[in-house]
């Protein structure tokens, strides 16, 4: 059962709403680092919580993270794929089938799309949406189940746009909580085709952002919530970032590359001279 009808009646007569959407690794780190990273910290920066339905089904078996969701000092909504996507793009299957090809990561989810080129949306079959998640995916066995790799963000991008194409006045930020680098480059890529190909009415712009681990981190040394000397134990190893440099002359350089902890560490020691962008 979805949500559509309590998101709309928050969101509707909204006036520039604040909204994050959840991916899995990061709910995973939230929970992991929560008593040094309270949630109050990370969420009473939004207005509501959104996690698509797939993101759900990664992390509901793990009653921890269950309980940590459940008690958000903030609204959330799950977000179902079937129920809640569809009438916010019109109930077009046609729209919805190509943002999930626009935000596809690999050619294993080309294949499926596939099938259906040529087809009108009424020759979809009814749970084409269910058929994407279930072959549409490269699958990953752990211990304790086995996950689609890659179908969390797939769902967290759809939903982005979905969204601004609802809402088009009402956002005023739509931050995702995710650590994956892939996402900004796939998100950039469906900014131009949403326009092109969807004609989906969202802003040029859309006001789409990043709460990624690094930033959350930069933020914490900025606002006071932990000292740089704990940064090594939330983050051990090397990861790529995205930030900005500025310089006294008023100038600034966009950094994008692989950046070693005790780096990053430097950056949040001296945080007035950088911004994280991811």
């Amino acid at each position: 059962m979805g949500n559509y009808s309590d998101l709309e009646q928050l969101v509707r007569t909204a006036n520039q709403i604040k909204i994050l959407i959840l991916d899995t690794g990061n709910i995973q780190f939230f929970y992991q680092h929560r008593d040094v990273l309270p949630s109050s910290f990370i969420f009473n920066r939004y207005d509501l919580v959104l996690i698509p339905g797939w993101v759900h089904a990664e992390y509901a078996h793990h009653s921890g993270k269950s309980a940590y969701i459940a008690s958000l000092p903030k609204p959330y909504f799950i977000v179902d794929e079937v129920d809640d996507y569809l009438p916010m793009l019109g109930y077009s299957d046609k729209k919805l089938m190509e943002l999930f090809r626009l935000a596809a990561p690999n050619e294993h989810s080309q294949r499926f799309f596939n099938m259906y080129k040529g087809l009108g949306a009424e020759d979809y079959p009814d749970d084409w949406i269910e058929q994407y998640y279930e072959q549409g995916f490269f699958t990953r066995e752990t211990q304790t189940m086995v996950t689609n790799k890659n179908a969390g963000e797939v769902s967290v991008l759809a939903l982005c746009f979905a969204l601004l194409s609802h809402y088009p006045t009402q956002l005023s930020n739509l931050a995702i909580a995710s650590s994956d680098l892939g996402i900004m480059n796939i998100k950039d890529r469906m900014v131009q085709e949403a326009h092109k190909t969807l004609k989906l009415g969202t802003p040029i712009s859309p006001p789409i952002s990043y709460f990624s681990k690094d930033v959350l981190l930069f933020l914490a040394v900025k606002e006071g919530i932990l000292h740089t000397h704990q940064i090594p134990a939330l983050r051990p190893n090397s990861s790529s970032s995205t930030y900005v440099e500025s310089f006294s002359d008023g100038t600034t350089v966009l950094h994008r590359h692989l950046l070693h902890s005790s780096d990053f560490e430097e950056i949040c020691r001296n945080y007035q001279r950088y911004q994280m962008i991811f």
